[in-house]
């Protein structure tokens, strides 16, 4: 078994040099959205910016959404050392009252990556719609986030940072990032989000159109609670397939703002198998729209992800930590495709645009010939 490599000191002097970087930069920052109005638009500019050191350990290549912007989520061999400046974002969103009184918005956002071949793409889509907000809700139709993804990641401190349990971790699934039919975030797709009642409970509900020739439109929707201290979600998303193509989850959170008690649990019904792909269907098995990552007759299911986490507060210091367990699948690739992981965590919030983190992350595999994957992060995220 492959141990733990401890930092050297090389190592540790270029995260404490980061971290002094950070702290200048915190110190002296002042970051706003830039706002304008054209006619009778308000259109704002807004974003984040964000940056990490990693030392990773891992028994081959670490699987990591932030090291690459397509849908394969292996990091680059022959490196566990690396300053990631993706995972950045940049939104333009405008927001109009027309006559009859119902609010037209628009978002167009992207997210802003740092490729290290010449064929990399530097922006890639987020969310782009237009929408219709009024008393009788919010309708937004294009690239749209689902409720899905949404309610897991209002629940990581930590969601798009190198310490969230989306990415390194995997303990929430893949279906809380990426672009797709299927995906977190869902191309051709009309969104509905009903008004918030008075006593706090909301729904949601969305369709998504599938180019293919099979027209197996996607859809799914949920339920929400809201009150102080207290947020509780039932999601539901299924793909529209003939196969296994569905998944469901159960959270929320408790606390107050300096201690909060989080978690969901996710049961697959093969959608989150074909986003882990961990399907054990072949090539020739595939009849999707492009880029969607589904399977027309897909089996694979089991792979219900969990996770659990605490944060406690006082100041501008806030520390995390989170546990999970992603479950084997069942008719997958391989027996034991399920692992464990944790991460503990530590930020400082400079003011309430500017906070630098740092963090252990280890995450322990079910397959026995595979040793556990480790990361030391230290990190700083800007938005505006």
């Amino acid at each position: 078994m492959k141990m733990i490599k401890t930092m050297d000191v090389k190592t540790l002097g270029r995260l404490i040099i980061l971290g002094l970087i950070v702290l200048h930069a915190a110190g002296t920052a002042e970051v706003r959205a830039a706002e304008t109005q054209r006619g009778d638009w308000l259109v704002k500019v807004g974003g984040a910016l964000r940056i990490s050191y990693n030392k990773d350990d891992c028994d081959s290549t670490c699987r990591d959404i932030w090291h690459q912007a397509d849908t394969d989520t292996e990091s680059r061999e022959g490196s566990n050392t690396y300053l990631a400046s993706d995972i950045s974002e940049i939104a333009v969103s405008g927001a109009r009252r027309m006559d009859s009184g119902i609010k037209a918005l628009f978002m167009t956002a992207w997210r802003i990556d740092t490729p290290e071949g010449e064929t990399g793409e530097i922006f890639s889509n987020f969310e782009q719609y237009l929408g219709l907000d009024g008393a009788f809700g919010l309708i937004r139709a294009g690239i749209v986030e689902t409720p899905y993804m949404q309610t897991g990641k209002m629940l990581d401190p930590f969601t798009s940072d190198a310490l969230s349990t989306r990415f390194f971790l995997d303990i929430q699934s893949a279906l809380h990032h990426s672009t797709g039919k299927g995906r977190g975030r869902a191309t051709n797709t009309l969104r509905y989000d009903a008004p918030i009642s008075k006593s706090g409970f909301g729904y949601q509900l969305f369709t998504t159109i599938d180019n293919s020739n099979d027209n197996d439109h996607g859809y799914g929707g949920g339920i929400t609670y809201t009150s102080q201290g207290m947020k509780l979600f039932v999601q539901y998303y299924d793909n529209g397939e003939s196969g296994d193509d569905e998944a469901y989850k159960i959270g929320g959170a408790v606390g107050s703002e300096s201690f909060t008690m989080f978690g969901q649990y996710e049961f697959d019904n093969g959608l989150i198998s074909l986003a882990e792909n961990l399907s054990s269907l072949g090539s020739e098995d595939v009849n999707t729209a492009d880029g969607d990552n589904t399977y027309e007759k897909n089996r694979t299911h089991g792979a219900d992800v969990w996770y659990v986490g605490a944060a406690y507060a006082t100041g501008k210091i806030r520390i995390i930590y989170e546990y999970g367990m992603r479950k084997n699948s069942k008719n997958g690739r391989i027996d034991k495709d399920g692992h464990t992981g944790w991460v503990l965590g530590i930020s400082l919030q400079m003011d309430k645009d500017f906070y630098f983190y740092a963090g252990y992350l280890e995450k322990t595999y079910n397959e026995d010939a595979l040793d556990k994957d480790t990361r030391y992060t230290l990190g700083a995220t800007l938005t505006f």
